[in-house]
């Protein structure tokens, strides 16, 4: 139990020693990470929840919207190679897939290497064990979208917790939780057999992740 201790308090110095030598630079997201992504808009009106994996090193992305969650005909399945700029559209029931390019490659789940930092806050009680979270408060605009964000990431880890989107055409909040710094399968980074030899469909000039959510 005292080693239980002892490495928690050494964790929580080092996180310390860590945020006060970088605490105004934008950090960077773990290699992998997994959980659930939720999305509503202004008013709080449910437009999206599901399971997400994000691969930060090869820039790919996994949405896979909950049936359950959501009352539409039919939810939302996406991989996004940012990278490449690509995002393919699957319906893994008619074994369908349409891919489109991606011209803006921003998205919520990384913090922007030109993010400003506002502040460091507690969410929930800093004084009782496992009750308290430490996050920074990140701020930055999108020209080309006309957009701008606040994000919140843990203090350690970089992990996101939230992104605020405000564009022109919509408002946004990205809500993670339950997330783990892995993926189970490397596999949902793959595009099905029957994506292949898919023509590209061209996209307007500002098509983004962000659009694939409409209220």
């Amino acid at each position: 139990m005292r080693t239980v201790e002892l490495f928690c308090v050494v964790f929580w110095c080092l996180c310390a020693a860590a945020w006060a030598s970088t605490s105004r630079q934008p950090c960077q997201s773990p290699s992998m990470t997994s959980g659930i992504l939720s999305v509503t808009s202004t008013g709080g009106h449910d437009i999206a929840m599901g399971d997400f994996s994000y691969d930060s090193t090869t820039k790919k992305l996994r949405f896979v919207e909950n049936e359950s969650h959501s009352n539409k005909t039919s939810h939302m399945d996406v991989l996004i190679h940012f990278e490449e700029g690509v995002l393919f559209e699957i319906d893994s029931k008619n074994e369908s897939c349409k891919k489109e390019t991606l011209k803006y490659r921003r998205h919520p789940m990384e913090l922007p290497s030109d993010a400003t930092h506002e502040s460091e806050t507690y969410l929930g009680s800093p004084s009782k064990s496992e009750q308290g979270l430490r996050v920074r408060s990140w701020n930055g605009k999108l020209p080309d979208l006309h957009a701008n964000y606040t994000m919140l990431t843990t203090s350690c880890g970089c992990l996101t917790v939230s992104c605020c989107y405000h564009s022109e055409k919509t408002d946004l909040t990205f809500s993670f939780m339950n997330v783990e710094t892995e993926v189970d399968d490397a596999q949902v980074f793959v595009p099905p057999a029957y994506c292949d030899g898919v023509a590209l469909d061209d996209a307007p000039d500002d098509h983004s992740f962000f659009d694939l959510f409409h209220d």
